[in-house]
């Protein structure tokens, strides 16, 4: 039976794993080591064991596995794999898996599909899981987007929405309910397509306009930035077709009192009577494009807006005067309101005079025609010397709209202040947005039937931002002082090391201080040191 014992050796105090044999020859028993544990030291009048090195015959390889391990753990939390499985069949193990590679892939330097085996292989992923490395071929991950979504011509399949609601019903589970009222920001952005034009990649409407491209859509969440929708996009279709499909997709899932969070792109009669009708609200931007939104915004004069108890403070260096009323617009009774950004106005109208004054002294055409353009409609075209006129009506309605923008909800209950609030919190999309197309490398689009395009990036890029917006809420819970890119850049410093010790191999990890320590605590990466 073995027992740890305690010997004194020049002084020093060692501990050793023990135990007795009988010694055959000298007819008695005898103490055998078995391990050297470790040195003893006397730390606040107690023994402590510092345990011993290892003793290293060789070392194999190292790999950068802090990033993997972080998104790992992430994933394993969030539940993804049982998301994708309660969909694909619990006997169904390569298809999750497989998506949750590309997941890893997308985050982690996006490698070319023939190339994701050889990458897997070289990780601890093996060690993690009980996966066979050498069926992570080509075919293999493009078998599993296949399952997810798959397009024949005749008969379109997919799951990418059902896994979209699991996903979600589970970060609300971990997270909790978001406050009575669900605030979603919805927007679209454009991928610029390289390969042949196809069902999804066309020439159109946005950044790209005139370019074969695609759009994805997304929908977050408010208070947590989690991904609630996301779906791809024909190029040739605006923003505002793409209300209804997100409308239908939000009404089929168990949530009250949604409010969508609109860019002005999405706004129209139609749009905001059908959001209605779902019993869904509306906070938006009104477009300058439509006279009942001009009307709305002139109907003040400056003094009626900047008055001491309607200032409110957007940020440090931004103010903005508001007035709020009830009325009707897009067919709805609405709370409208309307805002006054001071600077903005100065800075616009002192740019138009300048132009206009600098206008009416140029000579060369050129330049003359160049003002004309950026003048529009205050400057049209006209007979004569000067080869325009100055429409006064027009230079006019211009100096009211100066610094004004409008707002509106259908929700009449919410104050003007929480409207304006809520409203320019959207740059929480922007930023998905920004984080899909740098972190999770969403662009380019390498896949080209519309089923492979579709699973893509309403699962793969959805998760991808949803693994990276369950870490920003990590960090905002656990109050961890660092960004989202610090904690990408110190976990990147993580490297694991294989060594060879006797006949087994040791893993360990480098670069994990107390301090790195204590910031991954809350993602239990530690953990993956097995």
């Amino acid at each position: 039976m073995s027992f740890e014992r305690t010997i004194v050796s020049g002084g020093k105090k060692y501990r050793q794993l023990v135990e007795s044999r009988w010694d055959t020859e000298k007819k008695q028993s005898r103490i055998h080591v078995i391990k050297h544990l470790g040195k003893i030291i006397e730390e606040d009048g107690e023994e402590k064991l510092i345990p011993s090195q290892l003793k290293i015959d060789n070392v194999d390889k190292a790999y950068p596995a802090g990033e993997l391990a972080l998104f790992w753990k992430v994933a394993e939390e969030f539940e993804i794999l049982k998301c994708i499985s309660d969909v694909t069949g619990k006997d169904n193990t390569d298809t999750p898996m497989a998506i949750l590679i590309l997941v890893l892939n997308q985050l982690i330097g996006r490698k070319s599909l023939t190339k994701i085996g050889t990458w897997i292989s070289e990780t601890p992923i093996p060690r993690w899981t009980d996966i066979d490395v050498n069926k992570l071929t080509k075919d293999y991950f493009l078998s599993a987007l296949d399952k997810i979504s798959h397009d024949n011509g005749t008969l379109k399949t997919t799951s990418s929405f059902i896994i979209q609601n699991n996903i979600t019903n589970t970060w609300r589970r971990i997270i909790g309910n978001e406050p009575e009222k669900y605030f979603f920001y919805q927007d679209i952005t454009r991928i610029k397509w390289n390969g042949k034009q196809s069902e999804w990649a066309e020439n159109g409407y946005g950044a790209q306009t005139g370019r074969p491209h695609i759009g994805f859509g997304l929908v977050v969440s408010k208070e947590s930035y989690m991904p609630i929708l996301g779906y791809p996009v024909r190029g040739s279709k605006t923003d505002k077709t793409n209300v209804v499909e997100t409308v239908d997709n939000l009404s089929r899932w168990d949530m009250k009192n949604i409010t969508l969070v609109w860019d002005s792109g999405f706004v129209s009669k139609a749009n905001v009577n059908y959001v209605r009708d779902q019993e869904i609200h509306v906070i938006s931007a009104g477009p300058r494009t439509s006279n009942e939104v001009i009307d709305w915004m002139t109907k003040y004069d400056d003094f009626e807006i900047e008055k001491r108890e309607n200032i409110f403070g957007m940020s440090k260096r931004n103010v903005v005067y508001y007035v709020e009323e009830i009325g009707n617009l897009y067919g709805q009774e609405c709370k409208i309101v309307v805002m006054l950004d001071p600077e903005r106005k100065n800075h616009s109208r002192v740019q138009r005079d300048l132009l206009l004054q600098n206008l009416e002294s140029e000579t060369s055409k050129q330049r003359i025609a160049k003002m004309k353009t950026e003048l529009k409609p205050i400057v049209v075209p006209a007979r004569g010397r000067r080869g325009y006129n100055i429409i006064a009506t027009e230079e006019e309605l211009a100096r009211r709209l100066d610094g004004r923008s409008l707002l509106f909800c259908t929700d009449k209950s919410i104050s003007g202040m929480d409207i304006i609030r809520t409203y320019f919190q959207k740059d929480q999309i922007e930023k998905a947005f920004r984080f899909l197309k740098g972190d999770a490398s969403l662009a380019p689009v390498r896949y080209q039937l519309p089923g492979r395009i579709e699973a893509y990036l309403a699962v793969v890029n959805f998760i991808s931002y949803e693994l990276i917006a369950a870490i920003l809420w990590t960090i905002k819970k656990h109050k961890i002082d660092v960004s989202y890119d610090d904690l990408i850049e110190e976990a990147s410093k993580i490297y694991e090391v294989e060594f060879s010790s006797k006949d087994s191999k040791i893993f360990r990890w480098t670069h994990v201080s107390k301090d790195v320590e204590k910031i991954f605590k809350p993602f239990n990466i530690s953990s993956l040191q097995i």
